[in-house]
């Protein structure tokens, strides 16, 4: 009778094991899983704020080496787009997006230059804001592992 008593507390530890490890395994799968959409679902949502602050920046920066009036409207679209960066992002983003906004806000009160000059400026990387930018929240992707 000892022997009937082993053999059914061995089956039913091997069941508890069984169904342990099942149990884990899935768990853990499960977690990776919703870790890995969590990344893809703040890489796509990181990269269109970006996107679309480099582009409103691209915009003004265009507009503003033509000379002509500072565009209010446009203008608190990037402090608005600057201000969810602030949310979202690193402090070296945060200050070099406040960097590339304080930048066009010179451009504007700045002179009108002339195409020369415009293209002398294509050669300055302080004149770059936009590829630092872009440059910086590349790295910031990468040490997140986001990118």
């Amino acid at each position: 009778m000892d022997q009937a008593y082993f053999s059914t507390f061995a089956a039913l530890a091997g069941t508890i094991v069984g169904g342990l490890t099942s149990f884990g395994t899935a768990w853990v799968t499960q977690s990776i899983q919703a870790r890995n959409a969590r990344i893809a679902a703040e890489t796509a949502r990181r990269s269109e704020l970006y996107g679309h602050f480099m582009d409103e920046l691209a915009l003004l920066f265009s507009h503003a080496l033509r000379g002509d009036d500072i565009d209010y409207a446009k203008l608190v679209n990037v402090f608005a787009l600057r201000g969810r960066i602030t949310l979202a992002s690193s402090p070296e983003v945060v200050a070099n997006a406040e960097q590339a906004v304080k930048f066009l806000v010179d451009l504007y009160i700045g002179p009108k230059r002339s195409p020369q000059e415009v293209r002398a400026m294509m050669d300055l990387q302080s004149a770059d804001a936009i590829g630092e930018f872009a440059r910086l929240c590349r790295a910031e992707f990468q040490g997140l592992g986001l990118g």
